[in-house]
């Protein structure tokens, strides 16, 4: 009869690896991912500004009156150019022959689209020829979201609205 003894080899480094040494190095790797997720989150809470258009999901559900004032819109025909020049923010408004558009009330607002904090509502005053403009005040290098009403003065209703994008230099 052949007998044989089984004996484990040695460990190299002569230490042994126990349950409670996996527990820790579980509980570690973990420790780690929660801070790192909690760091993420922070900075991902605190940066977002929140919601771009006030009462989305209510304009979500209209979003047939929105189709239908853009159709409107389109049949009159107007054309528009916005722009900064010389430290004015400077609006024209042109029908659809071309004939310059003047006796409208016209506001709007400059943004910026990464923040929240450099928003500023503008009046336009009118000048001749469809031409209106409005003090661009010290207005930083960069892109800026640029959005016009152009309203009825007696009925206060938006019969145009336009969204443009200006770069600042």
């Amino acid at each position: 009869m052949i007998e044989a003894q089984a004996t484990s080899a040695p460990a190299v480094s002569g230490k042994e690896l126990k349950g409670w040494h996996v527990l820790l190095i579980m509980l570690g790797f973990f420790g780690v991912m929660f801070a790192v997720n909690g760091v993420f989150l922070y900075h991902a809470i605190t940066s977002f500004p929140g919601e771009d258009i006030k009462k989305s999901y209510v304009q979500g559900l209209n979003y047939n009156d929105t189709l239908a004032q853009r159709a409107s819109q389109a049949e009159l025909g107007w054309t528009a150019e916005a722009g900064v020049q010389s430290g004015e923010l400077i609006f024209r408004l042109r029908d659809a022959e071309g004939a310059p558009l003047s006796n409208y009330a016209v506001i709007g607002e400059i943004r910026r689209s990464a923040t929240q904090s450099a928003d500023q509502a503008i009046i336009y005053q009118a000048r001749a020829n469809g031409e209106y403009v409005a003090d661009a005040g010290d207005l930083a290098p960069g892109q800026w979201l640029l959005r016009i009403n152009v309203m009825e003065p007696a009925a206060e209703t938006v019969l145009f609205n336009v969204h443009k994008t200006i770069l600042v230099s």
